[in-house]
């Protein structure tokens, strides 16, 4: 299993077998036991910051006073501390962890994962558009029952979810964090023999870089997330940007583009794109069918970029994460040697600040 609710607070979503399994699936779970729990998983959820120096942000609140009391809440206080309490009864557990007061209205993935009987639990915050990541341990957490969770997502009266929230989704497993970009399975990679789709890529096989000429595939992670708010998939419509079909990627994932605006406004003939960015209705649509996504992420020696169909975008960065041996863990790189792990010091190409992405996209929608 894995993801087993999730809502974007317009449309909930519960299966204890796993969301889209059918009850019918061979080897499929049987239906969710009275006081089933969850003695590992985890809690993300999506949001905007919004707290007040006199009043900090409730993010969540669950309270539900049946047969025994349950609770769960997830604050955030303008100064940056969050902090993620539980209760079951007269039992408690709570994670909390300091980052950089975020300004207003910056995009927040907080991440919750407990294990109760090891008894550890992980808080994770990422700042989504900076790319920063803070994390911190906790300890004795206390397991959730696989009701509440149900309840929660419904959104009822016993709950209740800030209006900045753009998603909230649980997993009965241990989800990684980080390395939010990738593209969907079938999604060509060019190698020096022809195209490979991407989750048929093995160790070692070579594919062409735009700058490095052709690298061995050091890494392929994979993986699986609500598509929803930071996840929702981009569509990169074909015939635009060189494609004879379209690509599915995360629009997280830059894409690189060489537009005579760019050299105008910047000074470069290419510059790296969020994919988010090109949303328009015309270059590049939201996608909007499927509940859940699977990104795959190609890890090269160096951060370059690959060629779908004739759109480059960028393989995995792994920045210099493996001087964070803990964080690693907790990432799809944790079944990576750690020695395997190589540091990207710089993005290839140029990142664009907010204002010049507006824009440049502001150029392109008018091409």
């Amino acid at each position: 299993m894995s993801w087993i609710a999730l809502t974007d607070l317009s449309n909930p979503a519960f299966n204890i077998r796993g969301i889209g399994v059918p009850r019918n699936m061979p080897r499929a779970r049987g239906p969710m036991l009275q006081h089933e729990i969850l003695p590992r998983g985890t809690l993300v959820i999506e949001f905007r910051a919004n707290a007040k120096p006199d009043k900090p942000q409730s993010i969540l609140e669950f309270q539900r006073d049946f047969e025994w009391l349950r609770e769960m809440r997830a604050t955030l206080d303008a100064d940056g501390r969050v902090t993620v309490a539980l209760g079951q009864g007269q039992a408690h557990s709570q994670a909390v962890i300091d980052i950089p007061a975020p300004p207003r209205d910056t995009r927040i993935r907080l991440t919750y994962a407990w294990h109760a009987p090891q008894r550890v639990a992980r808080l994770t915050v990422e700042l989504i558009d900076e790319g920063r990541i803070y994390q911190t341990s906790g300890y004795d957490p206390v397991p959730v029952p696989a009701a509440d969770a149900k309840a929660i997502v419904r959104n009822g009266r016993a709950t209740k979810i800030s209006k900045d929230v753009e998603f909230l989704a649980f997993s009965d497993e241990i989800e990684p964090i980080g390395f939010g970009n990738g593209i969907v399975g079938g999604t060509p990679v060019e190698t020096p023999t022809g195209p490979v789709p991407v989750e048929k890529l093995r160790l070692g096989d070579m594919v062409v870089t735009a700058t490095a000429g052709p690298q061995p595939v050091r890494w392929i992670g994979k993986r699986r997330v609500p598509a929803l708010g930071g996840f929702r998939p981009v569509r990169v419509r074909a015939p635009f940007f060189g494609l004879s079909r379209d690509v599915v990627l995360a629009p997280a994932h830059r894409v690189r583009l060489g537009v005579a605006e760019a050299e105008y406004m910047l000074g470069e003939d290419e510059v790296l794109l969020p994919a988010g960015r090109l949303i328009d209705g015309r270059h590049a649509l939201s996608e909007n069918r499927h509940r859940l996504v699977t990104y795959h992420q190609v890890l090269l020696d160096v951060h370059d970029c690959l060629l779908h169909d004739g759109l480059w975008a960028e393989s995995m960065f792994a920045g210099t994460i493996v001087r964070r041996p803990e964080m690693v863990q907790s990432t799809v790189l944790a079944e990576m040697p750690i020695s395997a792990i190589p540091i990207h010091r710089a993005f290839s190409r140029t990142r664009l600040t907010d204002f010049e992405t507006r824009n440049l996209v502001a150029a392109l929608a008018t091409a």
